[in-house]
């Protein structure tokens, strides 16, 4: 797969090229993108707010077997968030609280991936962040029914720097993003960058580079 991206804006999977080679059939264009590292977000930013608080302790009611019991459960701040890669949907829970040193802490987790068809994806780029809401419904089992809002949606995030590249090994997420853009070879992609824009991408400097070299 070719990337095509900002000099300086390389996310953690990257690499791969490297590795795997590059394929001028497989383009993934993603000049235009946004580093969700520098989002105020609730996801993503340790600036404390007014909102954020400690943990809470409560006593609520829990199926065990066939039996519903008792039990003490300690929450934070929750929210949810989908990351769409190709034909794939990672859900994830994020807590928000702050800790013994009323320092914020932002814990993710993944909660459910799914394989989604093309008619199924729901961003317009290989790969799209949305923030999403949960509904629960309680009958003996806890059932989560994640909502996406598509309003919300960012698209060619950048994950370097974020909880996500712990979560996510970068062999998924290349092979996620190859096999859908493989997918579109019977689009034609033309490579409109200027020769200048082509050498930045590739490590050179226009100042410094060989070629300025008296």
């Amino acid at each position: 797969m070719k990337i095509l991206t900002p000099r300086n804006n390389k996310d953690y999977y990257d690499y791969l090229t490297g590795i795997y080679g590059i394929d001028n059939k497989v383009i993934y264009d993603r000049r235009q993108f946004t580093v969700l590292s520098r989002l105020d977000s609730p996801f993503f930013s340790y600036v404390r707010t007014e909102k954020d608080v400690p943990k809470k302790e409560i006593r609520t009611t829990e199926w065990i077997g066939r039996h519903c019991k008792w039990v003490t459960k300690f929450i934070a701040t929750e929210f949810h968030c989908m990351l769409e890669v190709g034909f794939k949907w990672y859900f994830f829970e994020v807590e928000r609280y702050l800790n013994e040193s009323n320092e914020v802490q932002i814990d993710w987790k993944i909660i459910k991936t799914k394989d989604v068809t093309k008619s199924q994806r729901l961003g317009k780029n290989p790969m799209t962040f949305f923030s999403a809401y949960a509904n629960y419904c309680f009958w003996r089992t806890e059932k989560l029914d994640i909502r996406v809002k598509r309003e919300d949606a960012i698209t060619n995030p950048i994950l370097i720097g974020t909880p996500l590249t712990s979560l996510i090994p970068p062999q998924d997420i290349y092979k996620e993003l190859c096999n859908y853009i493989s997918s579109l070879n019977d689009i034609e992609f033309t490579d409109t960058r200027t020769d200048i824009q082509k050498a930045e991408a590739a490590g050179f400097d226009r100042k410094t580079s060989f070629r300025n070299i008296k």
